[in-house]
């Protein structure tokens, strides 16, 4: 399986001593409609481009030609496009495909872009993992997918009406297991761990990952023949060399 390492800047030196492809999160269209790329990456070259939008994106011709002659002077292989529908995105599939460039997409835009590839994330609450890449596969085809490896770390407390919980960070992940001293469990179904406590009689569940559940949603994806993922480098760098 082909990964691809998604880093900002100030990250990007550490980043590229795992020897992956590199997915730089260092540019964005402005509200005037050119490309801007982050200080301290001057020396990006290879991998793929990451653009982001400032609110709604306003765009021209000059746009498109600005974003693939970047591609063309740091020797980029695609652009992953961080940003809903937009107009800019039918132009620019034309320009990149004619540069013989890749262009991916997330998955709601799976279907306008025949030709692209489609981040898929592999972050459930509720259903099963395998079913979901499955469906996927058949809908997009599974060469098409870059499966979006995100390392869970949420609290849930019933009820969770939009099944999103909150977010923790790694250190408030850390200082809760420390606290509690819970018992962990796994699900196969979503191919990620997760332990109960109770605080004032009422359960919150949390859903964390490691190398083992990653590890366990990389071999889901690879058996439907999905081969290729991104991970965060934020999220991964501790255990990147394990997966």
């Amino acid at each position: 399986m082909q990964y691809i390492i998604a880093a900002e800047p100030k990250d990007i030196k550490n980043a590229f001593s795992f020897k992956k492809p590199l997915a730089h999160m260092a540019y964005k269209i402005g509200a005037d409609a050119r490309l801007y790329r982050a200080e301290g990456s001057d020396t990006t070259e290879g991998g793929y481009m990451i653009l982001s939008a400032d609110g709604e994106i306003h765009s021209d011709d000059h746009t498109v030609t600005e974003i693939v002659n970047e591609c063309k002077e740091r020797r980029f292989s695609g652009v992953f496009a961080n940003f809903g529908a937009s107009p800019l995105l039918t132009s620019l599939s034309k320009a990149l495909s004619e540069q013989n460039l890749r262009m991916i997409v997330p998955e709601p835009l799976g279907n306008d872009f025949k030709n692209a590839w489609v981040l898929i994330s592999s972050a459930l609450s509720g259903g099963s993992l395998r079913r979901r890449l499955s469906e996927a596969a058949n809908t997009y085809g599974a060469g098409r997918i870059v499966l979006d490896v995100e390392r869970v770390f949420r609290v849930f407390t019933p009820p969770v009406p939009d099944g999103q919980g909150r977010p923790l960070s790694r250190e408030e992940y850390e200082t809760l297991k420390a606290r509690v001293s819970p018992t962990p469990f796994f699900s196969y179904d979503l191919c990620c761990n997760y332990f109960i406590f109770f605080e004032d009689e009422q359960p919150h569940i949390v859903l964390y990952d490691n190398v083992g559940s990653i590890k366990s949603k990389l071999l889901i994806a690879s058996s439907l023949r999905i081969d290729k993922a991104m991970f965060l480098y934020s999220e991964t760098y501790d255990i990147m060399l394990n997966l």
